[in-house]
């Protein structure tokens, strides 16, 4: 098979995979055969921006970043750049709730970056991608340039942005800093001289405007390249920070496993992640939709841990899940605390307030040995087993 055979099939992939749809178009501009054209012909510079709203990247960062890994894959000179937006981040990209996002401070800012690297260097490798903090171009702008920059936009450009919209009619407040966030964001792509930009459908409209400023400005047509989200199928909501339902790059092996099989509904929704999140060739997906939905999620779990914390780890995951949920067995492992009232006690192993753990105990979700015990005074004995929740375990010593 020639080279530009196997490259077709690649660009083909990167095409389609995670490559989102909407009102019946590919989310791909200006198209996807100017698209498929240029990845060809083109050495290109493609970005893909991340404000520092966070402490960790979560599963939904993943699927632009392995947009870029699949682009690096090609083989055809391509460049992915990062862009950490430190400046932006203080500012804060609109969220489609009812409310103004809070502006984080530079220590939030600068305390979340800390251990972003260490996670795109699981998909990315080290060096293979360009770093870019757009304060280094944003926090130098008069207020002349950006007066300048923004007349290149009209309030009718602006406001057709849906959640904009959205709180309008609602008659919710909307801050100016927020009306103007998509301008600095868009002006990224002018900074950087950019070829094309990558991110969630729900930057659709700010990757846009980058591209019509870079039009109006360098005379350059950029592309953009919307990505799938992960949007649970019953309630239509995406998981990432804001609405819930977080998977964080960071969470160790055994939560990050636990979380999977706790909160991916079954379903289409197993294969929209192996889809989107993995690399699992698109055909062994296909054949595994139709295994034991349960099993078929395991093996999702597996895989995830396996790619942000190796496959021993994955393996250990999967024993832990198996002895705790499938054979009723408690964890190999568990943290060991002196015994004092229940209440005392649950308090401290979940970092909560009284009326938290009395919630708990209340509820029936704290057992003594595997039995369920309500009574908030109830001292434990040396040896016993605690469980609080579905996952967390504690053991009584002393």
């Amino acid at each position: 098979m020639s080279r530009i055979i196997v490259d077709n099939l690649k660009v083909e992939e990167l095409l389609t995979r995670r490559i989102g749809n909407f009102e019946g178009r590919e989310n791909i501009w200006p198209s996807r055969e100017e698209a498929e054209k240029r990845l060809k012909e083109e050495r290109l510079r493609i970005y893909l921006g991340i404000d520092p709203t966070g402490p960790s990247l979560h599963l939904g960062h993943t699927i632009p970043l392995l947009f870029l890994k699949q682009l690096l894959e090609l083989k055809l000179g391509h460049t992915p750049v990062l862009v950490i937006g430190d400046f932006t981040a203080a500012i804060g990209d609109p969220t489609g709730k009812d409310t103004t996002r809070k502006p984080l401070s530079d220590k939030e800012i600068k305390d979340n970056m800390n251990n972003y690297f260490d996670q795109v260097h699981k998909i990315l490798p080290k060096k293979s991608f360009e770093v870019k903090h757009n304060s280094s171009w944003l926090a130098k702008m008069s207020l002349k340039d950006f007066m300048n920059i923004a007349g290149n936009l009209s309030v009718y450009q602006l406001e057709a942005r849906s959640m904009f919209r959205d709180r309008k009619e609602k008659g919710n407040p909307l801050g100016v800093h927020e009306f103007l966030y998509p301008v600095l964001q868009g002006y990224d792509s002018v900074a950087m001289d950019i070829d094309g930009e990558v991110g969630g459908n729900d930057q659709t409209f700010n990757m846009l405007i980058g591209r019509d400023l870079e039009k109006k400005l360098l005379n350059k047509d950029k592309l953009v390249f919307a990505t799938e989200l992960l949007v649970e199928e019953e309630s239509g909501r995406k998981m990432s920070k804001t609405e819930g339902g977080l998977i964080s790059l960071s969470d160790s092996p055994k939560d990050m496993f636990g979380k999977v099989m706790k909160t991916i509904p079954d379903g289409e929704m197993i294969s929209k992640v192996f889809k989107l999140c993995t690399e699992k060739p698109m055909q062994w997906i296909e054949d595994r939709k139709r295994a034991d939905p349960y099993e078929f999620k395991k093996e999702l779990a597996f895989e995830l841990v396996k790619i942000y914390h190796g496959e021993m780890e994955a393996e250990k995951a999967t024993d832990e899940w198996n002895r705790i949920f499938s054979r009723r067995e408690y964890p190999n492992e568990m943290e060991e605390v002196e015994k004092r009232k229940l209440i005392e006690l649950v308090g401290i192993v979940m970092q909560s307030s009284s009326t938290s753990a009395k919630m708990l105990i209340n509820q029936g979700a704290v057992k003594v040995n595997g039995e369920v015990k309500k009574e908030w005074n109830f001292v434990p004995s040396e040896g016993d087993i605690i469980q609080i929740g579905p996952r967390k375990f504690v053991k009584i010593v002393r």
